[in-house]
């Protein structure tokens, strides 16, 4: 599974071949909500630019949200891939770059005709690949409020759903645990990063689509934005190894 955190701050956003059409000028793209969207009215090849206060290795790349049909082909930060519509209906890309330079700006293209682009929002990640035990699971959560009438009818207010993930990390050393092992992090750090008002992500099924070749449609479509509801406890398991237990709920879009 791979664990998306710890985006730097935005400094500035700037669009080649668009205009804005929403105040917020971009604003939007980058606040943890990706059902309020920024407006882009395209006048030529469409690349979003965002340069960071910070440097990130960008693992991934999120765009979610998107007014756009699926099979539009989107790169950023050397990797490629297309937008996907997902169970709930939203249209979305997810990228997985390999590259490991740290950078500190990102050009997104988005290979469209359309006259007017909706993005709801737009993550570059850091991200660590983690295993997970067998178990896990992804529930959708229904926030509809059902109540009867006198005559026992159905009166249904309806309302968004999300998805939630729950599952074990599977048993890794102590240095993974706790000294640096990831690339230079842990899971102690990464809990930390996640918590709070931390936003991220999780790809369950990027691990087991790494034996052969990363299916990006599978890995899309078990991508989950959001935030953690229960981070995990490190917890020894046998001798100098290590599992914990993790929650995270999708922000929906």
């Amino acid at each position: 599974m791979l664990i998306g955190f710890n985006m730097p701050a935005v400094q500035s956003v700037a669009l080649v071949g668009g205009a804005w059409l929403t105040a917020d000028a971009g604003a939007a793209l980058f606040d943890g909500k990706p059902a309020r969207r920024s407006r882009i009215a395209r006048t030529g090849s469409l690349s979003i630019n965002i340069t960071f206060a910070g440097t990130v290795v960008p693992r991934i790349v999120a765009l979610l949200g998107l007014s756009l049909p699926p099979g539009v082909p989107v790169t950023a930060a050397g990797a490629s891939g297309t937008t996907v519509r997902l169970p709930d209906g939203s249209v979305c890309a997810w990228l997985f770059p390999t590259g490991a330079a740290s950078v500190s700006s990102v050009s997104v293209e988005i290979d469209t005709t359309a006259a007017t682009v909706e993005v709801g929002e737009i993550a570059v990640l850091r991200a660590v690949d983690v295993g997970i035990a067998d178990g896990w699971a992804v529930a959708t959560i229904d926030t509809s409020v059902h109540t009867r009438t006198k005559g026992a009818q159905l009166n249904t207010v309806e309302g968004p759903r999300y998805r939630r993930f729950t599952g074990n990390l599977s048993a890794r050393p102590t240095d993974v645990a706790h000294g640096a092992g990831l690339g230079g992090t842990d899971w102690d750090a990464v809990v930390l990063l996640l918590q709070g008002r931390g936003r991220g992500c999780i790809v369950p099924e990027y691990s087991r689509t790494k034996g052969g070749p990363l299916d990006p449609a599978l890995a899309a479509r078990s991508a989950i934005y959001g935030a953690a509801s229960n981070t995990w406890s490190v917890e020894n398991v046998s001798g100098r190894y290590f599992a914990g237990y993790l929650e995270f709920e999708e922000v929906p879009a």
